[in-house]
């Protein structure tokens, strides 16, 4: 069966989550790529470890990612 609009609406990945995870692919992490995609879809907020040295841009992107996760939860 096919999913539902609400369901559709419920896991599409925001533009900032799409732009993060393939940051995160592009910097050769592919496996923290998975883990934020897997983490958004199921409607958890994506916390990186305070060691990992990314770039202000990606950091901003998964924080930003977050937001809106916090933010549709809260409209849904």
């Amino acid at each position: 069966t096919w999913p539902t609009a609400s369901e559709q609406d419920a896991t599409a990945m925001t533009t900032s989550q799409t732009q993060a995870v393939w940051e995160l692919c592009r910097q050769g992490l592919p496996l923290l790529a998975d883990e934020a995609t897997e983490r958004w879809n199921q409607g958890q907020p994506f916390e990186l470890d305070a060691e990992l040295r990314l770039a202000r841009y990606i950091k901003y992107l998964i924080s930003q990612s977050n937001w809106e996760l916090r933010r549709r939860a809260k409209a849904g």
